[in-house]
């Protein structure tokens, strides 16, 4: 009797572990059956190796480079060779060929592995268009051998220097020109102002004050910079004002020039033996006023001689379509005659206008 009760007992464990294992071996089979009729399409591995762009870093300190990290992954077929980094903004038809990078291209990059290259290219100012050229998306693309490449696009930070404001006074002088910056609070850093041009040509460093470098701080109040250049040839033109900052943001404004004055000498008298008086017009068409400040004469290849006493007659401010007379005396101009002198007469804007008569 217990015997018969023994074996029930052992035939329902049995039961329990025959179910128990029927049940694994049913989702086993079911899971091989169901993975081998999806894993073809969904573990396909490419025909053709793929790289990836793993990331791309860009400086705000220094605009004249970027980081971009390229991955061959595991799953690719094969190692690949980089031939071309390339970046063009996504608002623009320019393509920018990426011609320096460390490690140089092309380059072969193991499957599995990961590379980052150093490409120069000023990734903040590059296209012709009104700058300056930040907080807009850029495209990099880095391309392989068998032409396919990768796509990453991106938004570079934004850094709004910008001139609020240009002074070009000739009735003050053409010697110089003023220049308003500011770094606004909506910038991502500071900058140093190192370099200003007018039409293409740099003002030299120590012609520009404040002094060069000039740091501004995002939200700092504008700074007005004065740079001494003489813009004569400039006038009545449209030029265009260039700033520079040692990471290498910049800013440019175009602006028109005042228009030109124009004066002339005539009828130039030569009196006893030391003074000798002429005429100077500022013409209707000039653009403004101008105060005499000195008279010059030149004989020959001579240096110029300084006359120390002259007049002018009624005033030394000559008014637009209006005429002086300047009275030079104390140049014993008989040693020179029959010879040629150049009269040369200067403004205190910086205005000159000169004259060749023969000396009686």
């Amino acid at each position: 009797m217990q015997l018969a009760h023994a074996l029930k007992g052992i035939s329902k464990i049995i039961l329990v572990l025959l179910l128990l294992i029927s049940f694994i071996l049913g989702a086993v089979f079911s899971y091989i059956y169901t993975m081998g009729y999806y894993a073809p399409s969904e573990f396909r591995i490419p025909e053709k190796s793929l790289i990836t762009i793993q990331s791309v870093e860009l400086n705000k300190q220094d605009t004249h480079f970027f980081d971009v990290t390229v991955l061959n992954p595991s799953y690719s077929p094969s190692d690949v060779n980089i031939t071309r980094i390339e970046a063009r903004g996504t608002d623009e038809s320019i393509v920018n060929v990426i011609t320096d990078t460390v490690p140089s291209l092309p380059y072969q990059l193991q499957r599995g592995d990961s590379q980052t290259f150093r490409a120069t290219w000023n990734w903040a100012n590059h296209t012709g268009i009104r700058l300056p050229y930040t907080d807009r998306p850029v495209e990099i693309r880095v391309f392989i051998t068998d032409g396919s490449g990768v796509v990453l696009q991106l938004k570079k930070p934004l850094v709004d220097l910008v001139i609020t404001e240009l002074g070009f006074n000739q009735s003050t002088s053409i010697n110089h020109f003023n220049v308003t910056i500011q770094n606004p609070a909506s910038s991502e850093t500071h900058v140093n102002v190192t370099t200003f041009v007018i039409e293409g040509n740099l003002v030299p460093t120590d012609k520009v004050t404040p002094q060069l470098p000039y740091t501004l701080n995002p939200g700092d109040a504008p700074v007005r910079f004065q740079c001494f250049y003489n813009w004569t040839g400039l006038m009545g033109q449209s030029v265009t004002i260039g700033v520079g900052t040692y990471e290498g943001y910049i800013t440019q404004e175009i602006t028109p020039l005042p228009s030109r004055v124009i004066l002339n000498v005539s009828s130039v008298n030569f009196l006893g033996t030391q003074e000798f008086n002429m005429t100077v017009a500022n013409q209707a068409n000039s653009s403004t006023y101008v105060s005499i400040d000195r008279v010059t004469v030149t004989v020959g290849q001579q240096a110029p001689v300084n006359i120390t006493h002259w007049n002018a007659y009624p005033s030394s401010i000559l008014s637009i379509n209006d005429s002086i007379v300047i009275v030079c005396t104390g140049w014993e101009w008989s040693t020179y005659t029959g010879q040629t002198v150049k009269i040369t007469v200067y403004t205190t804007q910086g205005f000159i206008i000169s004259r060749e008569t023969q000396i009686p």
